[in-house]
């Protein structure tokens, strides 16, 4: 029983033929029109036509980069994620090759558009629950200045300078469009498996619903391949993803172990490469061991040993030296390196900007730290500008993580 129907800009006329548009609405059915039409074409129509969906995916809603048309299936995997679903609770309606040859790719259920004859869907109509009234977003919630907070923050600061790289310590602060990126919805989708069932299919289908909702977060092509593929396999990567994204995990933990071990498991669903995993437990024991008061010095030491990289270089050193790789084998000193030589959280993360390397990766990882880190709080006119910041459903996630794993003793969160 489908819980969501995907239309295409044509097959929505279904939603004019009552006994089926009567079933939709009784049933609370989810909504979407994916079209490689712009978003404008395709809102005018609907409203010409006198008809409301929760979603529309068009051109320019899966490219960071502008490009206007994207493969089909790709298409199909936003809508789903929009519309807050899985794949499996949703049915195409379609009218063309091009529409079935999508849905089959995607592994996508589908039925052809018949004018006149969509009644016969309603036997196939699932229903859905209510919405629950999202109470976390209108009451008074204190801006942490420790927490998953400082990894927000830092990938933030670092948005517009991942492809307008600065060595200028003193760079401008959130200069226009800047935004949580990719670190941020990948670590929140982390952060919400966290709070339920800790299974590898719940962290796959948290990942894959939230990142796919968030389609121009900024993801790589691997990870977005990744994201819209029916099998969701573990590609062997390398980079810094497995890292960005685990910070929550230090939070959560009850032990160092725990910390390593959940780590890996966030790590190895795509990143299943011994760099991709040493990545993400290398960041996620320097938090954990961060915000339980080890000292910097110490957990420098422990975190090379244990995981195998260098940080004796100077920030100035790296400067003048990195390279643009994305490799987990060269963010993680850098990361390391910024939060090490650094006195407090500002330091920290201009230092990690001006790298002029994959800036809001590295601010997102070594922000992380320096906000686990006794004295090396965020400033709070930075913390309240990204909250801000914020869209809806991440910020829901970020407060509920946030009551279910209180943070250090005399923080705000």
């Amino acid at each position: 029983m489908y819980k969501g129907l995907i239309f295409n800009s044509t097959t929505v006329l279904a939603l004019k033929e009552s006994e089926f548009a009567a079933a939709v609405g009784q049933r609370n059915i989810r909504l979407a029109v994916a079209s490689n039409h712009g978003r404008t074409e395709v809102q005018e129509k609907l409203e010409q036509l006198g008809i409301s969906v929760d979603a529309i995916v068009a051109g320019y809603d899966l490219s960071r980069w502008g490009e206007h048309r994207k493969p089909d299936p790709d298409f199909l995997f936003v809508a789903a994620a929009k519309m807050g679903l899985d794949p499996e609770d949703v049915l195409c309606v379609v009218d063309c090759e091009r529409d079935r040859s999508a849905c089959r790719a995607a592994g996508m259920a589908f039925e052809e558009y018949v004018p006149g004859g969509m009644n016969k869907l309603v036997s196939m109509l699932g229903e859905n629950p209510p919405a629950p009234e999202q109470a976390l977003l209108t009451e008074e919630f204190p801006t942490p200045l420790t927490g998953i907070m400082g990894i927000i923050v830092g990938d933030t600061v670092g948005s517009r300078y991942e492809h307008h790289r600065t060595t200028d310590f003193n760079f401008p602060l959130f200069p226009p469009r800047s935004k949580p990126t990719d670190d941020t919805v990948g670590m929140l989708s982390i952060a919400r498996w966290l709070m339920g069932e800790r299974t590898r299919d719940k962290l796959v289908r948290s990942m894959v619903q939230l990142c796919n909702a968030h389609p121009r977060a900024g993801y790589s092509h691997s990870f977005a391949h990744w994201l819209r593929s029916p099998e969701h396999a573990p590609y062997g990567g390398n980079t810094n993803g497995s890292a960005m994204r685990v910070g929550a995990v230090a939070w959560a933990a009850q032990s160092l172990e725990e910390a390593v071990e959940l780590a890996k498991q966030t790590a190895e669903v795509s990143h299943n490469s011994d760099e991709g995993i040493r990545g993400a437990q290398a960041v996620a024991a320097g938090i954990f061991l961060a915000r339980t008061g080890r000292p910097k010095e110490e957990i420098g030491r422990y975190v090379a040993e244990r995981f195998g990289y260098d940080f004796s270089p100077s920030v100035d050193e790296i400067r003048r030296t990195a390279t643009h790789a994305y490799n987990n084998d060269v963010s993680i000193p850098q990361a390391f390196c910024c939060w090490l030589q650094s006195a407090t959280y500002e330091q920290t993360v201009r230092n990690a900007v001006s790298l002029a390397t994959d800036a809001d990766t590295i601010a997102a990882i070594a922000g992380g730290l320096a906000a686990a880190t006794p004295g090396m709080e965020i400033p709070l006119e930075w913390a309240e500008k990204v909250m801000k910041m914020l869209k809806p459903d991440l910020r829901e996630i970020f407060v509920a993580f946030c009551k279910d794993f209180p943070q250090v003793p005399g923080s705000m969160c």
